[in-house]
């Protein structure tokens, strides 16, 4: 006779997971790291974005907290790692934007008006003294409530600094509408990375402008890539390919009827990662393409910041602000709001100037 013990049959042993849940803390943690990751990466799209944004505390804050973390972004170039996953996609890099093809356009836009478009005046015939014929550049109108005057700003970053300017400068200037289409780390000797022959006129076409401000060159002082062979810098023939891509710029930026400023690059201090004879044979360059162009205007701003003795300047006197600072601590780029509104108010007094006009 089997007595049984009342024990059930032993049945599957149940594992007990230690769950660890993280704490509030931790949460906490992950995201701040997760967002200073992206604050880093899209730094100089969020700036350029606050830039365009409505004038007041909001847009003052946002420029104030982003400017030098685009600049650290700039200069460890973070930017460019988005770059190269895009080249590895397929992609041709285009910081902040979409992708761009890097080979150049081989027709020309047709002349366009876009709705609420001022309409750039139409271009004259002129013969010259010596029986040339030439064409004159378009009349820009006068900006009123039925020619709203759209002005392009495009460039690399310093053309982002005067980008800020314009803004602060045109911000409430009424029948004017202002577009800063500029990119960072951008120009004409790398056009593997950001190609402006395919961009601008792509921004042409979207925006409609009848100016076109362009100022760029910082980031083209180096060899470069043309077809098969590696341009030297400062050798002749970086300065005819380089002459080509300039004039090609201005062609496509005048293309629908628009007038163009081309700025000049500044002087650079003396610990500036640039070189003043290389900017100065760049400006040479704008200078001398601009001649061949009716509808270009070339200004230069070498004096805007510099010393009564022609020195660079940190720091000027400007009348009703006093003592400003108008550079960067990296000497190259322009310093906001004194360096910056000082570029634009001289470029918007130009194109007044040129253009026979009234918008500053």
């Amino acid at each position: 006779m089997t007595i049984s013990s009342g024990r059930l049959p032993a049945g599957p042993r149940i594992r007990r997971r230690n769950i660890h849940l993280a704490s509030a803390g931790q949460i906490l943690g992950v995201g701040l790291v997760c967002f200073a990751l992206w604050l880093f990466f899209d730094a100089r799209q969020l700036y350029q974005s606050a830039t365009t944004s409505p004038l007041g505390t909001r847009r003052t804050v946002a420029m104030t907290i982003l400017r030098p973390v685009a600049r650290i972004e700039e200069f460890l170039g973070l930017d460019r790692i988005e770059n190269a996953a895009n080249r590895i996609l397929g992609k041709t890099g285009t910081p902040g934007g979409s992708a761009i093809s890097p080979t150049t356009p081989s027709t020309t836009l047709p002349p366009v008006r876009g709705k609420g478009s001022s309409g750039a005046g139409k271009s004259t015939s002129t013969t010259s003294a010596a029986g040339v014929h030439k064409q004159a550049p378009p009349r820009v109108l006068q900006p009123s409530p039925s020619h709203i005057l759209t002005v392009l700003d495009v460039g690399d970053s310093i053309g982002e600094d005067l980008g800020i300017g314009l803004t602060d400068v045109l911000g409430n200037a009424p029948n004017v509408r202002l577009i800063d289409a500029s990119v960072g780390d951008t120009g004409l000797a790398n056009l593997g990375y950001y190609n402006w022959l395919a961009q601008l006129p792509v921004d042409i076409a979207k925006y409609h402008p009848q100016a076109v401000v362009i100022m760029l060159g910082g980031n083209d002082g180096q060899s470069f890539q043309n077809g098969n062979a590696v341009i030297q810098f400062g050798t002749p023939a970086w300065h005819t390919v380089y002459s080509q891509r300039v004039a090609e710029l201005m062609s496509e930026a005048t293309a629908g009827g628009a007038r163009v400023i081309w700025v000049g690059l500044p002087l650079v201090g003396p610990t500036a990662d640039l070189s003043n004879t290389d900017i100065t044979e760049q400006n040479a360059v704008y200078a001398t393409q601009a001649k061949t162009n009716p509808a270009v205007t070339f200004v230069s701003s070498v004096r805007l910041f510099e010393t009564p003795t022609g020195q660079y300047a940190t720091y000027l006197s400007i009348p009703g602000q006093g003592r400003v600072q108008v550079r960067d601590a990296d000497e190259v780029h322009i310093d906001p709001p004194g360096g910056t509104d000082l570029l634009a108010s001289y470029v918007v007094k130009q194109m007044d100037s040129v253009w026979k006009i009234k918008i500053g």
